[in-house]
């Protein structure tokens, strides 16, 4: 495969700024994601002609549910890894998230995720909204917790969850959010 000319890039400018960090978060299990009506290939999304997600497909009666997430505890790290003695490059995925208390919600939610991958939909600090997982490699892939020992610790999880893809992460059309949320947290 030839290679591409590179593309213009912009410098970002503005007074808004930039904020790291995420404001929402929804997941759903790999198990009940389809292939969406209209797919020419077999994936669980499609991207527009502008390379945003336009659409990711649900089995009948299943929608993403939202984690509720702690101020500034969560968030998604990419990082890429290229042999080029072997031709490979491929990027790992790491979404981090802290639960607090040992609650039986906790605890369900866990058991839920412990051993199936997920897709995860998540919106940062800046209004946007990515995935990560549409390929099935996302998965819980360490846990720590417990009651901490001073008055300010973390009495709850510190959860990772890791994945894999040959892709960024892709950024999501906003306007089909709706559709993949429960009503009651929409």
């Amino acid at each position: 495969m030839a290679c591409s000319s590179l593309v213009a890039l912009a410098r970002a400018c503005g007074a808004d700024g930039i904020m790291g960090g995420l404001e929402k978060l929804y997941m759903v299990a790999y198990a009940d994601t389809a292939v969406p009506s209209g797919a020419t290939d077999n994936k669980i999304y499609t991207l527009s002609a502008g390379g945003l997600v336009s659409a990711i497909g649900l089995a009948t009666d299943k929608l993403f549910v939202e984690i509720g997430l702690l101020k500034s505890t969560a968030g998604l790290k990419e990082t890429l890894t290229k042999d080029t003695t072997k031709g490979t490059a491929f990027f790992t995925q790491e979404l981090t998230v802290v639960l607090s208390d040992l609650s039986t919600d906790n605890e369900t939610f866990v058991s839920s995720v412990l051993n199936q991958p997920v897709v995860v939909v998540l919106k940062t600090r800046t209004n946007k909204y990515y995935a990560a997982g549409l390929n099935g490699q996302m998965e819980l892939s360490a846990l720590d917790g417990g009651t901490g020992t001073a008055e300010g610790d973390l009495m709850g999880y510190n959860l990772t969850f890791s994945g894999i893809s040959t892709i960024l992460i892709p950024q999501v059309d906003s306007t089909i959010i709706t559709d993949l949320i429960t009503a009651s947290e929409g």
